[in-house]
């Protein structure tokens, strides 16, 4: 039931019993209970209240009956009614959480004395003081009294499901959110318990309504997601999907699901049908208009390398790279680059490095990959060549290991000379030790000796 609703009938409740002469209030109970009639001395103070009311002057009429309080006995018919009166009055006003004191006495005087009020109107206010504890609950700052609070909410609506055990479809949803809410408190460890319980009030919702709330879906989503139930939790946003109203975050998720059960699965099959299936949800999606985003396409290359579908993440590659779904990024040239090194298609693999450095010309990094996928290939001459324009460029990374790099290189290709060049300009790096040069530089200088002596034989 709709929070400003129930308000709406408690102060109408209100009003109607107020407008009841005291005689009729006479109490049926045991002959020492209370009367349930208004005292002749409050009864005669409380004439001008419905004019307050009638003019909507609730400031006029809460100063009325706050005057009056006072002057009631604490068990008497007198305090119920003025009771009852302030909290709809401040209810009204929207002042909710000052109304929860009034309210409680109220509750409390009902229930120690049932002829004061009806059934109907105790399962009303029961239902209402949840609400306000909940939300009062949920403003606070202090952890203790927010948990204090919530957990003074879930007795009362344990309790108005009690006498109204069917309950609806909004009443269900409320329960969930607090059960949920509760179970979630702590951080570090959450109560399985009340997510089940979450979970169970979420499917009665469902079952009570005819186009349930998307809150339920939600509540019963985090609450599997709690649980670590990702099959329940697929399931679930499977139906979310199909719904006429479906929205990118529920497709966003499902796919998230699929790749979470995917990443934490041992099993090797299952993984992969996981995967798929994450593959399947972003092209179902974009049939609908939705996860057409360039994050969405590559979401859905990363899994197609994650399952070793390196051609398929190639032709998605190349086509994204040109109509603009993929941006332009030296990450996307180098992923279509390896995806063609995984298929052997390396003419192709050097072709996109060289085209990604069409694109970002002055990229060092880039230009060193590419000196390494050459010399990968057996193309030694290319890889020191566009090693030196990397090691060139102002932009290069970590200088010193890229210098080491043309050290060997200038070595295997028996420039023994540059390749000492190399080693004495890596060797003030901090990021190159000297038991990685060492080696190398003796190994230089063995052969610049043997190239030497060889010259003065032959002189």
């Amino acid at each position: 039931m709709n929070l400003n609703r129930a308000i709406s009938a408690c102060l109408l409740a209100g009003l109607l019993l107020l407008a009841v002469q005291p005689c009729a209030l006479l109490a049926q109970g045991a002959p020492d209970a209370p009367k349930k009639e208004i005292s002749e001395k409050i009864s005669s103070e409380l004439g001008p209240l419905q004019t307050f009311i009638g003019a909507k002057d609730y400031v006029g009429a809460l100063a009325l009956v706050e005057r009056l309080i006072p002057l009631a006995a604490a068990d008497s018919f007198d305090m119920f009614v003025l009771s009852q009166v302030q909290a709809q009055i401040l209810l009204t006003q929207g002042k909710l959480i000052p109304a929860i004191p009034a309210m409680e006495r109220a509750n409390r005087l009902g229930e120690k004395f049932p002829q004061f009020t009806d059934a109907s109107s105790s399962v009303e206010q029961l239902y209402v003081l949840a609400q306000l504890y909940y939300q009062r609950g949920e403003e606070s700052k202090v952890p203790a009294v927010r948990l204090a609070d919530l957990e003074r909410a879930l007795t009362m609506i344990n309790r108005w499901f009690q006498l109204s055990p069917a309950g609806t479809g909004e009443t269900r949803l409320f329960a969930a959110s607090l059960l949920y809410n509760l179970a979630t408190s702590d951080p570090q460890k959450t109560d399985k318990v009340r997510i089940e319980q979450a979970i169970e009030q979420a499917n009665q919702g469902l079952l009570l309504s005819v186009k349930p709330s998307n809150q339920l879906y939600l509540i019963l989503l985090a609450s599997y997601q709690q649980l670590g139930d990702y099959a329940r939790a697929a399931e679930l946003l499977e139906v979310m999907a199909s719904r006429p109203d479906s929205s990118a975050n529920t497709w966003s998720q499902l796919q998230s699901i699929y790749l979470t059960a995917a990443a934490e699965s041992k099993d090797p099959a299952y993984a992969l049908r996981q995967n798929i299936r994450a593959i399947l949800t972003i092209e179902r999606a974009q049939t609908r208009g939705f996860l057409n985003t360039p994050k969405d396409h590559y979401t859905k290359v990363a899994v197609l390398f994650n399952i070793q579908q390196f051609s398929l993440a190639a032709s998605l590659l190349e086509k994204g790279l040109a109509d603009g779904t993929l941006e332009n990024q030296k990450r996307n040239w180098e992923l279509l680059a390896s995806a063609y090194q995984q298929t052997n298609q390396e003419d192709k693999a050097a072709s996109t490095l060289e085209r990604a450095l069409k694109a970002f010309p002055s990229d060092a990094a880039l230009e060193f990959s590419l000196a390494q996928f050459y010399y990968n290939s057996g193309r030694v001459a290319e890889a020191y060549t566009r090693g030196q324009s990397a090691r060139a460029q102002p932009t290069i990374e970590k200088p010193g290991q890229v210098s080491l790099y043309l050290a060997y290189l200038a070595f295997e290709l028996q420039r023994y000379d540059e390749a000492a060049k190399w080693i004495d300009d890596a060797r003030p790096r901090p990021e190159v030790t000297a038991a990685a040069l060492d080696p190398l530089a003796k190994a230089v200088a063995d052969a610049i000796r043997e190239r030497e002596a060889l010259k003065s034989t032959k002189s």
